[in-house]
């Protein structure tokens, strides 16, 4: 064999061996999700019974630890029950007995960190442990019926009460509070809430808190142990502080936290 022969027949070789190596057998692990695909929720906790109502579905089957929930999908706590969610970005939702709420989007891309995650809450209590979002899309929105909040990386609440009056307190981070009915972007309308626009940035409400102007409520900034509280009808009442001490003879909260403690995102 000529000089130069036996590297020709060595590097033949070795791309062979390359190509057979990167062809995907049977069994191999394949990516499950392409990126800005619909992605599921997993529940992670469950106290008592939750139940899922499956997009296109008409009869609730119960949930599990385990369980998925997918886009358009909705789910329901009974009396004496609680169930954790772990997002796809991995953010954490909890939601308290009575509660119903529904996986409005769960967009999440892992190659470059966007989101676009949005979930109503007609009734009851929900908890919510934020991750922060890196990419050039950062939507993490709760809605109730009066109004709706945006997220990043944040943890805080949101209580809805039968009359619909709406309750948020805010433990870390910002959240900005948006009237679905003020602003065209977040509207009720069949099928849920619009997804948000570009809008001009937060303005936040002055210290000392004065009245909410119908102006003011298009959008309202709430900070670090601070609340609001949104009627039913009319207008919200100005952002407050609350007391930790106060706060914390609410059962729910402490168990939240100690959820927290045990599972960060």
């Amino acid at each position: 064999m000529r000089r130069g022969g036996w590297k020709l027949v060595f590097f033949s070789c070795l791309w062979a061996g390359v190509i057979l190596f990167d062809c995907p057998t049977e069994g191999s692990a394949q990516p499950t999700q392409k990126p800005g695909n619909p992605q599921q929720a997993e529940v992670t906790h469950l106290q008592g019974r939750a139940e899922v109502l499956a997009k296109g579905e008409t009869a609730w089957k119960p949930l599990r630890v385990g369980s998925t929930l997918s886009m358009e999908d909705e789910g329901r706590t009974a009396e004496k029950s609680r169930v954790e969610i772990r997002l796809p970005d991995r953010s954490i939702m909890r939601f308290d007995q009575k509660t119903t709420f529904k996986m409005k989007n769960l967009l999440f891309d892992a190659q470059d960190g966007s989101r676009e995650i949005q979930i109503q809450v007609p009734v009851g209590k929900t908890w919510a442990n934020v991750r922060k979002a890196f990419g050039p899309k950062k939507v993490f929105e709760v809605a109730s019926a009066n109004a709706v909040a945006g997220v990043r990386d944040t943890v805080w609440r949101m209580n809805v009460a039968t009359d619909q009056s709406t309750l948020i307190r805010v433990y870390e981070g910002t959240v900005e509070v948006y009237s679905p009915f003020v602003k065209p972007d977040y509207k009720p309308e069949e099928g849920g809430f619009k997804a948000p626009r570009e809008v001009r940035g937060p303005q936040e409400v002055p210290r000392p808190y004065q009245e909410v102007t119908r102006e003011q409520w298009e959008q309202i900034v709430l900070t670090q142990m601070m609340q609001v509280v949104i009627p039913a009808v009319g207008k919200p009442d100005a952002p407050t502080p609350f007391q930790p001490e106060e706060d914390q003879r609410d059962e729910w909260v402490r168990w939240n936290q100690q959820r927290d403690r045990q599972v960060r995102p």
